[in-house]
């Protein structure tokens, strides 16, 4: 009978045998074995023939088969490298045509198609979008006295837990939580005539896609109130109404201010910069977008309620994939134009990554590099929340599905091959920006979407299933490697080159406290968050933009309704621990 085994042992014998041929020099004997090895091999698969004649070349010859081989790894990487661009090229024009095709469809046959107009030629008169109240910034629907019975109770229920785990320190948070919560509602919020919700960022009275969605994000608990169901989804459709305006602006107003300030002239500088009578701002900021989707998603997760995402929520949702395919290659496709940016009002040249380019961050400062990392770590997040989100509501929109599908795959990618450096101290770190060309700035600034922001945001990736590379870059950015991490005599934290050096913002101090794991060794962290956020209101008992970290009271913007609203989150959040250290370890 056949067996593998008794072959196997002849085969060993054979070997030993062809050793001592090989010492006594009997040349014959060993061609004869050398055969019948190699025939063996062939037929049981032991020794293949290529390993076999591969391990008798010099080492010259096995360079010569690595470089061949290296070359021909090359040589597929490039013609990977040639086919991806030239298909994602094509997908970013087909984008751009969509896109025009899109804004048509919800414009007048009066209004400007201004996203394919030259730069030189925008309109130097003020055009109409959108059929818009004419009106400067109404009263605010509520005062601190007329609040939604919700909100009320919310602030009645966390001021009795404050007050009674320390009645001294406890007033002095319940006052702080009451203003922050209460003072987008309070301060900034109109309803309109068309039942669309106007929601201004504070001491600046114009709409940001990005504030007004977080402004109203403490909210999204009390979704059962009527009136809160109100606000949030009126909000969503007046940004709705914004986004087909101008999807590529940022901050919108109703109509021209009283006296207006030199940028609502609309004098010829500033309409080439795309302001009209409703954009304030032509600064195209990636997260706004993002904004405006984790917006709905988020309200559709806690409501479950569907009446406002209909075909027009749609539509916006379509606008915004499409320029974000578009601005995968920025330089080759996009339409984007703006006076103050380089490279004849394009930006600086970028390569493509997969990423999507923005040309300013969340401060509205101009980027560096294009691929601005927090920014798109964001978009991998509402990316996959939208496609919970239409496969729920909107199931048979297949292709559109397909393409939020590829440009998230894109963009994680990306991020994993441009967007992590090696830090001389920190190891593999996320870098704040990168252009494609392995040019990267390595700072985080204290808006949001940051690095610090990540895992608030949502932020996980199959390339870090650990979050390592999430905990190597919290280290970095709260530490003197960070240029924009101050510490003083009163505070430490993150800035902004939107403001002075030694100015931190209370919003990166609040997202400290949002991005810790609570735990034993942790709770002596979240305890400083507290102390310096108190520290921070300089008695005005509000947030503010930044403060000197040598003297609080030296601060920036006393209204600011979105770092408010984040900082009533954080009590929210941490309402325990904030009892804690209100009872056991506060020292001021």
């Amino acid at each position: 009978m056949f067996s593998y085994g008794r072959c196997y042992e002849y085969y060993i014998r054979y070997i030993r045998y062809l050793l001592k041929s090989i010492r006594r020099r009997k040349i014959h004997q060993l061609l004869g074995f050398l055969c019948l090895i190699i025939g063996l091999s062939f037929i049981f698969n032991i020794l293949p023939s290529t390993d076999f004649f591969q391990s008798s070349l010099s080492s010259k010859s096995q360079q010569t088969v690595i470089s061949s081989k290296s070359e021909n790894t090359n040589n597929n990487n490039n013609n990977n490298n040639n086919n991806n661009p030239l298909s994602t090229i094509e997908r970013s024009t087909m984008a751009l045509e969509k896109l025009k095709e899109l804004l048509a469809s919800v414009m007048s046959s009066n209004d400007q198609p201004w996203i394919w107009i030259p730069t030189e030629q925008y309109p130097s008169v003020p055009y109409q979008p959108t059929s818009l109240l004419n009106q400067h910034i109404p009263k605010p629907l509520y005062n601190n006295t007329d609040l939604p019975k919700s909100v009320k109770n919310e602030v009645n229920r966390v001021c009795k837990r404050l007050t009674q785990a320390n009645e001294t320190g406890g007033k002095i948070w319940c006052e702080l939580f009451k203003n922050s919560y209460t003072d987008t509602l309070a301060t900034t919020t109109t309803i309109l005539d068309d039942n669309t919700t106007f929601i201004i960022t504070g001491d600046i009275d114009l709409m940001w896609l990005r504030d007004s969605s977080a402004q109203v994000h403490q909210y999204l608990t009390l979704w059962n109130d009527s009136e809160i169901q109100k606000i949030i989804e009126g909000l969503i459709r007046r940004q709705i109404q914004f986004i087909f305006s101008n999807p590529y602006g940022s901050s919108f107003r109703l109509t021209l201010r009283p006296n207006p300030p030199s940028d609502d002239s609309l004098e010829p500088i500033h309409t080439r910069k795309g302001r009209n009578l409703h954009v304030a701002m032509h600064n195209y900021e990636l997260d706004s977008l993002c904004y405006h989707i984790r917006l709905s998603y988020s309200w559709w997760k806690q409501s479950q309620r569907i009446n406002v995402f209909n075909h027009q929520w749609l539509t916006a949702i379509s606008i915004i994939i499409q320029i974000m395919i578009i601005e995968q290659h920025h330089s080759q496709i996009s339409p984007y134009r703006y006076t103050e940016l380089d490279n004849n009002h394009q930006g600086s040249t970028v390569n493509y990554t997969g990423m999507t380019w923005s040309a300013f961050r969340p401060s509205d400062d101009q980027t560096r590099y294009g691929y601005l990392i927090p920014s798109n770590m964001m978009a991998c997040v509402v990316l996959e929340q939208l496609i919970e989100m239409i496969k729920k509501i909107f199931p048979e929109k297949i292709q559109l599905l397909k393409q939020i599908s590829q440009l998230r795959e894109d963009i994680l990618s990306g991020i994993n091959k441009y967007g992590i450096v090696n830090h001389e101290k920190y190891g593999k770190i996320y870098a704040f920006e990168t252009d494609g060309f392995f040019q990267n700035l390595l700072i985080d600034d204290a808006n949001i979407p940051s690095l610090l922001s990540a895992s608030y945001l949502g932020f996980k990736t199959s390339y870090d299933p650990l979050n390592q590379l999430i905990q190597s870059t919290r280290q970095f950015v709260l530490s003197k490697y960070n240029p924009l991490f101050f510490q003083g005599k009163y505070a430490w934290g993150i800035g902004s080159q939107h403001t002075q050096k030694n100015y931190v913002w209370p919003m990166a101090i609040i997202m400290e406290g949002l991005t810790i794991s609570i735990d034993n060794n942790t709770i002596k962290d979240l305890d400083s968050v507290w102390q310096r956020l108190e520290i921070s209101h300089a008695n005005t008992f509000s947030m503010h933009e930044s403060f000197n970290i040598d003297n609080p009271r030296d601060f920036t913007r006393r209204w600011f309704a979105w770092v408010d609203s984040l900082f009533a989150e954080l009590i929210l959040t941490h309402l325990e621990q904030l009892e804690d250290w209100l009872r056991y370890r506060r020292s001021i």
